[in-house]
């Protein structure tokens, strides 16, 4: 039995996909074609830590004939131009993974100025179409609440990953908290999308779930430092996540007190 994820297991969804025949799109694709109401398949990742993971999981893809989308943060153990230009390379779309609001503490006229910064910093080195907000789940800032001052198409993009979609045509999925269905550890990385009949908790889950070919596109949003590639980092990654689980459950927690007493 093969341990969930991990590169391998990873190879098996890669597999199922390729075997369905469908269209596999990137974000900037499926907003192109016109957000189709259908059976489809959208691959996007968020590369929040270790770029190297990321190059790894971008190199199976390519194995498979498989396009995605890598959203990638304007961080120092993220952010390096030749591992950009490696995975354009390999045919996938890289986006801008932003979380100007957080570091700008809440200060939209100074997020707004890093934004431009980063996004020219981003396109000295590939294309930047769409863009994705960085979750922050410990910060008490949406990135995503940027846009209700200013707007990002002025900056010559093609959309948002979250704004710019029709959610409730789609099915969201993401291995946030290390399951697809860990929603109670699931701070901001949500949409207002249709919901599988069952719960797909692991990727064995998702596999059948495909296989089944529901009538709406599905997004699938796996993070890449979670599929470890040996058993020391798959343990490491482990351990990781669920502390982070901890502490995300007790900022929610805060958080719907403050709520109710509000």
């Amino acid at each position: 039995m093969t341990l969930d994820f991990t590169l391998k297991k990873y190879a098996q969804l890669c597999e199922t996909i390729r075997q369905l025949g469908c269209p596999v799109m990137t974000v900037q694709d499926f907003l192109k074609v016109g957000q189709p109401k259908k059976f489809l398949i959208v691959l996007r990742h968020d590369v929040d830590r270790r770029v190297d993971a990321a190059l790894h999981m971008a190199k199976l893809e390519a194995e498979f004939r498989l396009n995605s989308t890598y959203y990638v943060r304007k961080q120092p153990s993220v952010f390096r131009p030749e591992a950009l230009k490696r995975l354009y390379s390999l045919g996938h779309e890289i986006g801008y993974h932003y979380e100007v609001l957080s570091k700008a503490r809440g200060n939209p006229q100074k997020a707004i100025q890093l934004f431009e910064k980063e996004l020219k910093q981003f396109r000295e080195s590939v294309p930047i179409s769409t863009i994705s907000m960085h979750g922050s789940p410990l910060s008490p800032w949406n990135n995503l609440d940027l846009w209700a001052v200013f707007n990002f198409e002025a900056f010559d993009l093609a959309g948002d990953a979250v704004l710019s979609l029709n959610t409730e045509e789609i099915y969201y999925l993401t291995d946030t908290g290390r399951a697809w269905d860990a929603s109670r550890f699931n701070i901001r990385d949500t949409m207002n999308s249709k919901t599988p009949l069952r719960p797909l908790h692991k990727t064995d889950d998702l596999i059948v779930f495909l296989q089944e070919q529901p009538a709406y596109p599905i997004f699938i949003n796996a993070h890449p430092n979670r599929w470890a590639a040996d058993w020391l980092s798959w343990s490491i990654g482990a351990v990781s996540d669920w502390a982070i689980n901890q502490a995300k459950w007790v900022v929610a927690g805060v958080r719907s007190l403050r709520a109710q007493s509000d």
